[in-house]
């Protein structure tokens, strides 16, 4: 069995963030029904910076953990900043998250990511997230 740090634990009991957002610039949708997970992710972003961080999720203790930090640390990075956040950073946050947890935990990455790149499609901003540039 995998033991979660003390961080893990608290911020699963208390999680930062829940909830949806007014109008937000970008949302991230993630259903996996293997992993039983259905989450959905929020992101305010004011001239490339990201103001506000949501989420609303089923998930399991390692996921809510990590969204719970991530949607903290977000506010006030740019979008590129938000970009390079990784797992490896997460988990030390949360003074160490199972590695047997990273893929579960990822989707909060993962839909983070999404977001962004729905709010590049409604702006019409240029995103090199995973793309090739174009022509």
């Amino acid at each position: 069995m995998d033991k979660y740090s003390r961080a893990t634990i608290r911020e699963f009991m208390s999680p930062s963030n829940i909830g949806e957002l007014e109008n937000p610039s970008g949302i991230g949708h993630i259903t996996d029904n293997a992993d039983a997970v259905e989450l959905t992710f929020f992101l305010a972003i004011n001239e490339g910076i990201i103001v506000d961080a949501r989420y609303r999720v089923a998930g399991c203790t390692a996921l809510i953990a990590t969204l719970s930090v991530l949607t903290r640390e977000l506010p006030g990075k740019t979008v590129e900043q938000a970009m390079d956040i990784d797992m490896a950073h997460l988990s030390q946050v949360l003074d160490g998250l199972p590695e047997s947890k990273w893929r579960c935990a990822g989707y909060a990455l993962q839909a983070m990511h999404m977001a962004i790149e729905d709010f590049h499609r409604k702006t019409g901003s240029i995103s090199n997230i995973g793309h090739a540039e174009a022509p």
